[in-house]
């Protein structure tokens, strides 16, 4: 099925939202605002310009740079240290570049965008759009308005509440409590959820259905289930267990490197929702960063978690330990996800023009398709980049019912489900497990099965124990690769850019000012 183009609206895109002279200096041939909006047409281009702006960073924050999230915390090292190495360091204050700034500026670009697109729409009186249409086009934006949201709530908390388009008079806006934030997530996500379709992702591909606006606010909810002392609530893990029962006709796909191959995709039984990609036109640049680059390198902490086929854990001891190529004999989902110093294809080897400190290197989104090697400054990765799935779904049934009722049949089932996904084949969990056992059983399959898309450090932060587990961070490869958390750290500050175009209106986090 033809995928979504982007790019074909990304100037479109820009003209509509510029400014009068901008307008008057170029041809007439070009869209304004006066001429656009008219019909039909224009709403479908303006629609798939919105879902461009998950596209639209350069460094791909919302998309196929997820895994730079994880050099954050011990699961990676970014060798790209002027745009995520400072969070790891600790060097956060208001006027740190790099994802802390980007990600507040590209979410409200997103949201502007999100904004004019549902003002609009509401305008639109032409008898081309049915009412179905109409609720599929709002459902949709809405859920990206929250998407966008739910990155400023984690990881600021207060943040200025837009909702309609600004003009000179309303271009000044103060923050917002979290709480308000969080609760108009939920309420765009319960919205969309009574305007989107029933259908699966692979009926609709490249669009939001109503299985990925409950997968959002699952997540969030779940984000929003643990108090400041990293206990659990069980009445908001009660509901969680309920919307997880609404996502209905996703399966486990039978072969879990399929999920980020391109060829794979189009069809999977698992993606409830990615962003579309379609080279040459509309590409990033997973496979040049992860693959040629070497930007994100797994680090020990992380690789000595993933056990050996027969559920043992790692040791160096065991006889299933194989020191010329560690990846022997271990979860198979460490050779899907990593690859130790040499990234090897078939019979195909990517020269390595990066260094990789741990020995190990990022597999997981890098291309199979071996026509693409040698991966160069000429590679135009087109993967899909997928956000939800259906394993983080089970995951989280497994953590809400393990805190409301305990390592019950299932909480077993979600788990082990996971594990024995074929090509996986690992060994059931062991029965018998207390509560507080299989919580850690839990928490390292979230981070074998998730590794590299984005969720450890919200994960950390969420269960309150990111500060232990980062200021006692060690990494035997890297003895001065050194971490340092803060209780501040649990938000990041407002960039200190828009501080001061906001001419005092906008206020400065607490401990940043």
């Amino acid at each position: 099925m033809k995928k979504v183009k982007y790019y074909l609206v990304l100037v479109l895109a820009i003209v509509i939202n510029g400014c009068d002279d901008f307008l008057e200096k170029n041809p007439p041939s070009k869209p304004s605002g006066n001429t656009f909006w008219k019909q039909k047409r224009d709403l479908d281009m303006a629609l798939t310009a919105c879902y461009g702006t998950m596209t639209k960073s350069v460094q791909g924050y919302f998309s196929w740079g997820t895994p730079k999230w994880d050099s954050f915390v011990d699961n990676c090292r970014s060798v790209d240290e002027g745009i995520t190495f400072d969070v790891f360091q600790g060097n956060i204050d208001p006027s740190t570049t790099g994802i802390i700034r980007d990600v507040y500026i590209d979410s409200y670009i997103g949201i502007t965008r999100m904004n004019l697109f549902l003002y609009q729409l509401d305008k639109y009186t032409n008898t081309d759009l049915s009412d179905s249409e109409r609720d599929f086009y709002k459902g949709q934006v809405l859920f990206l308005r929250a998407f966008y949201y739910s990155y400023l709530y984690r990881c600021y908390g207060d943040v200025p509440l837009i909702l309609e388009p600004l003009d000179m008079e309303t271009q000044y806006q103060p923050k917002a409590d979290a709480v308000k934030v969080l609760n108009q997530i939920f309420l765009d996500l319960d919205n969309a959820i009574g305007l989107l379709p029933d259908n699966t992702y692979r009926e609709l591909p490249g669009r939001v259905t109503k299985s990925a606006a409950l997968a959002l606010k699952i997540r969030m909810m779940l984000y929003d289930a643990y108090d400041n002392t990293g206990s659990a609530n069980e009445e908001k893990m009660k509901k969680i267990l309920a919307v997880s029962e609404q996502i209905k006709g996703y399966t486990l796909c039978d072969n879990f490197e399929n999920l980020f191959q391109g060829a794979g995709q189009e069809t999977n039984p698992e993606i409830i929702f990615s962003t579309k990609y379609l080279a040459p036109n509309n590409w990033h640049k997973s496979d040049l960063q992860f693959g040629a680059w070497l930007w994100c390198a797994p680090l020990t902490n992380l690789v000595n978690e993933f056990e050996y086929k027969d559920g043992s854990p790692f040791s160096t001891e065991n006889t299933l330990y194989n020191p010329e190529n560690p990846i022997e004999n271990r979860d198979p989902r460490m050779g899907m996800s990593t690859f130790y110093h040499q990234l090897v294809i078939g019979d195909v080897e990517q020269p390595v023009t990066g260094v990789l400190p741990t020995g190990y290197g990022l597999k997981k989104f890098v291309t199979r398709d071996k026509t693409q090697y040698p991966i160069g400054y000429n590679t135009r990765s087109d993967q899909d980049w997928v956000h939800f799935r259906y394993a983080e779904i089970l995951l989280t049934i497994a953590e809400a019912e393990n805190e409301v009722n305990g390592p019950t049949q299932k909480a077993y089932n979600a788990i082990n489900t996971i594990r024995a996904r074929k090509g996986v084949n690992m060994p059931p969990l062991p029965i018998g497990l207390s509560k507080a056992q299989m919580r850690e059983k839990i928490r390292h399959e979230r981070r074998i099965e998730l590794a590299f898309e984005g969720h450890r450090y919200f994960d950390l932060k969420r269960w309150r124990i990111i500060g232990e587990v980062m200021n006692n961070f060690k990494e035997p490869t890297l003895p001065l690769y050194k971490s340092v958390f803060e209780e501040r750290f649990y938000l990041w500050p407002i960039p200190q850019s828009e501080i001061d175009k906001n001419k005092g209106v906008l206020i400065q986090n607490p401990n940043y000012k």
